[in-house]
């Protein structure tokens, strides 16, 4: 079996395609100035046979390639260190599990022994029911705890998500990126908000604009990978 990857595929990601989400989508005010003449941009960036997600991350990748990009299109630097930070937000960020508010000693105890210390080591344990059981045994832990770690890992992959919205997530019934991807967003509103109420790991505010083009716009895109 081929174990599919924590992070997204970027070479399956055409510029057009990440430039067309770009622009529909709800973006951070910083990143606000990447829309300004975008169009023409990214047509510099096909003449520069960048056509893929992950051919745009290579090329902006340091600040000597963004230096070079920048002399041979014309597109100011200051435009490639802003797209660079947007392609990056992509791929998320493994969380450190012993940083999980809810995540027991025990459960901690037993991933440190194994070597395990965050959402993406421990990715490849728990993609599906037989791997978890395997887990199981391996480590000593019950399937409740194994599977709670699996939804951990599930929705630590949703852009924006860290350790303590990760938790926050789990203690609802939205528990899995395919369950808040085919919620209501007012109800996974009211689930996380009641949730902040009863156990107070996460102080964040969760506003309803917020929460709705998190729903639309992020989780319903981040693919399904882990099997429950």
């Amino acid at each position: 079996m081929t174990v599919p990857s924590y992070t997204p595929d970027l070479s399956r990601i055409s510029i057009e395609e990440f430039k067309n989400e770009f622009k529909v989508g709800r973006i951070l005010p910083s990143r606000r100035p990447l829309l300004q003449d975008i169009d023409q941009c990214f047509r510099l960036f096909r003449k520069e046979n960048i056509k893929t997600v992950r051919d745009l991350k290579r090329s902006i990748s340091s600040s000597h390639k963004r230096k070079a990009l920048a002399e041979k299109t014309g597109i100011s630097e200051n435009y490639l260190i802003l797209l660079a930070r947007e392609v990056g937000s992509l791929e998320p960020t493994p969380i450190v599990l012993s940083k999980i508010p809810a995540i027991s000693t025990t459960i901690v105890q037993a991933l440190s022994k194994s070597k395990i210390a965050t959402t993406k080591d421990l990715f490849c344990h728990i993609i599906d029911q037989e791997h978890r059981k395997a887990f199981c045994k391996e480590l000593g832990l019950s399937s409740e705890e194994v599977l709670w770690l699996a939804r951990i890992v599930d929705v630590s992959r949703i852009k924006w998500v860290g350790p303590k919205l990760a938790g926050l997530i789990v203690s609802t019934k939205f528990n899995t990126v395919e369950k808040l991807a085919k919620a209501d967003p007012m109800d996974v509103f009211h689930a996380l908000n009641e949730a902040k109420e009863s156990a107070p790991i996460y102080s964040g505010p969760l506003g309803v604009d917020d929460v709705d083009s998190w729903v639309l716009q992020v989780i319903r895109k981040t693919p399904l990978v882990i099997q429950f």
